[in-house]
Formats: C-alpha cells, sequence, structure tokens
C-alpha cells in the first residue's frame, strides 16, 4: 500500500491579485520614501555680472542713433571783400547724431544688483549735402565760373554742421534712442543670467 504524501495546493485567482496589489503598493511606498528623504537638487548658481561682460555686450563703437534732414541756404562770401556775399546756395542735408558707446561708463552692484550706465554725451556724428540738390542766387555774376559747385558744396557742408549743432531737438533724440539702445542691448543678456537685476540710465542734461 502506497503512503501518498504529496499535498496539493490550490491558489485561487483572487488571491494571486491580491498579492499582486501588495507588492506594488510596498514599491511605490519604498520609493516615496527614497525621494521624500533625499537631498533636493541645489538650484543652479548665479553667475556675478561684471563690468567687462557688459562692456562686450555693448561693444559697438561709434553709433548713430538719430538722422534728420535739414534744407538750409548757404551764404559764400568774397574771398577779396570778405563783406560782400557772392551768391546764396541753397541745399538738401541729412544729419546724423549718436554717443560713443566706448565711452558709456558702467558699474555694477552685485549686493543690491543694480546696474549703472553712465552716457557721454551726444554729438554730430556725419553730415551729408545732396550735390544734386544745390541751387544759387548770385549777387556776383562772376562767381558762376567752373569751381562754383566744389565751393558751394563745401559752403554747404560747414553750413549744415553749424545749424544741426543749434537744433537742440536733434541732441534730444539722439540721446532718447541711445538710452533705448543701451537698454535693448542690457536687459536680454542680464535677464538670462539673473532676472533680479535693476538698470538706471544716467545721461547728462541737453544745454538749453
Amino acid at each position: 500500500m502506497e503512503n501518498n504524501n504529496n499535498t496539493r495546493i490550490f491558489i485561487s485567482g483572487k488571491t494571486i491579485v491580491t498579492f499582486v496589489v501588495i507588492i506594488v503598493l510596498v514599491t511605490v511606498a519604498v520609493v516615496l520614501a527614497i525621494i521624500s528623504s533625499g537631498e533636493k537638487p541645489e538650484e543652479p548658481k548665479k553667475e556675478l555680472i561684471t563690468e567687462v561682460m557688459l562692456q562686450e555686450v555693448i561693444d559697438v563703437s561709434e553709433l548713430s542713433t538719430f538722422e534728420a534732414v535739414y534744407n538750409g541756404v548757404a551764404k559764400v562770401y568774397n574771398k577779396q571783400k570778405p563783406i560782400n556775399i557772392d551768391y546764396y546756395v541753397s541745399y538738401c542735408s541729412k544729419i546724423k547724431a549718436g554717443i560713443d558707446f566706448d565711452k558709456v561708463e558702467l558699474s555694477v552692484d552685485n549686493e543690491a544688483k543694480k546696474i549703472t550706465a553712465t552716457l557721454p554725451e551726444v554729438t554730430i556724428t556725419d553730415v551729408t549735402v545732396d550735390i544734386t540738390t544745390l541751387d544759387y542766387i548770385f549777387q556776383n555774376a562772376a562767381a558762376n565760373n567752373s569751381s562754383v559747385a566744389e565751393e558751394a558744396y563745401k559752403a554747404c557742408i560747414e553750413d549744415a554742421t553749424t545749424e544741426s549743432r543749434r537744433q537742440k531737438d536733434i541732441y534730444t533724440f539722439a540721446q532718447q534712442n541711445a538710452e533705448n539702445v543701451i537698454t535693448a542691448l542690457i536687459t536680454p543678456f542680464v535677464s538670462q543670467l539673473d532676472n533680479e537685476y535693476t538698470l538706471e540710465i544716467i545721461v547728462p542734461e541737453v544745454e538749453e
């Protein structure tokens, strides 16, 4: 008579499902415990902003920040008798004004997170006269010769340069545009490194 010691164990489908669910719950709990106990990742350190960095950003040398059209009339005097006018010549010119960006003074206060840009004075950077627009009114007929165009052109350049320096609006608009250019160059660069910095622009007063 054989002694059959084999014991059959029956595991129902419901028992298997319950067992799998328990394993999943335990795994999730372990993962959450590891995450909560771990150290938080450090935020990337913000780079200090220096004057050298900012100078490279605005390194555009002399820049005309305003252009105006000026129509004028120049007087050309007699060389032998300087009190006499040989002729008048009207002209159309373009005046450009701006600042030398190499002369912008930059300072950075990293503790206060403040950037200061001090702008130089606006200057007339270029004067051009359209020679095709010259129109003459002669007081001395002898002045109407082959060299009159060259002489008149130089006189118009001088007159336009002198008159443009008296036009305060040219300096005002050029200065405002220079401020806008500085802001447009510096602000995006600084914001990438640390958007808590503020920018102050100091400009010279335009003389009345």
